[in-house]
This record gives C-alpha cells, sequence and structure tokens, in this order.
C-alpha cells in the first residue's frame, strides 16, 4: 500500500470512529436498552445440568434444524493453531434422548473466569452412538462418554461441524452477570 492510499484509509478510520463515538454521545440520552429472548438448551456438564444459547453453525442442515445463522467459515477454527485450538468438543447422542454433554465451561461465569479449563464457546461436534446390544442411560459428562467408550458401549465419530454455543449457566460457574434466567431451575 502506498503511503497516500495509507492516510485516506487512516483519515476514513479516523472519522469514521470519531463519527461513531459522536454519534453515542449526541444519542446517549435516548438510547433504550433492549432485550432479547433466545432459546437455552439444556446440557451436562461435569455431571450437573448447564445452559448455552446456540446462535451459529458451519452445517447448513445443523443450522436450518436449530434455527440459527449459517456460518460456514466456522468450520475452519478446527485447525486453528494455537494450544487447543479454537474449538472444544460437543458430544451429541445420536440414538438416545438427551442433552448434549460438555467438557468445559467459563468459571465463573463472566470477564473473571479464569479459563480453566480452558473454555471456548465453539464447539466441534463429536456423534455419540449407543452399540447395539447395550442399555443406554443419560451421559452427564465429557468423562462418562470416554468411558462409555472405553467400556465398547457407545461409538464416537468427530464431525467437522462446529457450533457456536456459549455457555450462561452452569452450577459451579453460575449466571452470566448479564443474564436472566425464566421458567428453569438453576437453584
Amino acid at each position: 500500500m502506498n503511503k497516500k492510499m495509507l492516510v485516506a484509509v487512516l483519515s476514513a478510520a479516523m472519522l469514521m470512529i470519531s463519527t461513531g463515538a459522536a454519534l453515542a454521545e449526541d444519542t446517549h440520552d435516548s438510547v433504550r436498552i433492549a432485550t432479547v429472548r433466545l432459546p437455552l438448551v439444556h446440557c451436562w456438564y461435569k455431571g450437573q445440568v448447564a445452559y448455552y444459547i446456540q446462535t451459529e453453525a458451519s452445517d447448513p442442515g445443523v443450522a436450518a434444524q436449530q434455527g440459527v445463522n449459517y456460518v460456514p467459515q466456522l468450520a475452519n477454527t478446527i485447525n486453528a493453531p494455537g494450544p487447543g485450538g479454537a474449538v472444544d468438543d460437543i458430544y451429541a447422542v445420536t440414538n438416545f434422548k438427551q442433552g448434549n454433554v460438555i467438557p468445559s465451561a467459563p468459571i465463573p461465569a463472566g470477564p473473571n473466569n479464569a479459563n480453566s479449563p480452558p473454555y471456548s464457546p465453539l464447539w466441534q461436534v463429536s456423534l455419540v452412538t449407543w452399540n447395539p446390544g447395550t442399555t443406554p442411560y443419560t451421559l452427564k459428562s465429557e468423562e462418562e462418554v470416554l468411558a462409555a467408550k472405553a467400556d465398547g458401549m457407545v461409538t464416537i465419530v468427530k464431525t467437522n461441524i462446529v457450533v457456536n454455543c456459549p455457555v450462561i449457566f452452569t452450577p459451579v460457574g453460575g449466571l452470566l452477570p448479564t443474564a436472566k434466567i425464566f421458567g428453569a431451575d438453576i437453584d
């Protein structure tokens, strides 16, 4: 990029920033705080009920089924560089009705979480199928899922589907500070 173009780009960026700041200042008194209702998804974390919201999926079929945004670029996060990458597993049982199982969550929920265990709201879907001749039961933690696999009870198939599902409540991490849950027992 030549020097004149760089100056033009920077000038335009500064104008947008200052205009945006001026608009925010001018309309501050008239800004109305809005709310939105999103369906909570019941899941399992470390043996306890937790909740997340789902906003996007990298697969068009999953996006249509869940009524969320289709974002194929989410699949690019599977091979993101760095320790642990950008995604974590989410276990979806295919042939027994139960909530998904997540292996991590923000503890505590909100800006003060310690990222321990490492948490990402981007989940790579792993399909868990009970094998023939087994008696299915509700799997409530990643440890239970992996133990069932080790015992030959389930088969796990990791897909290339990524979903964006921010966790907003776990009994251990609490409720996201800005969230309110209605109609669910979270005590």
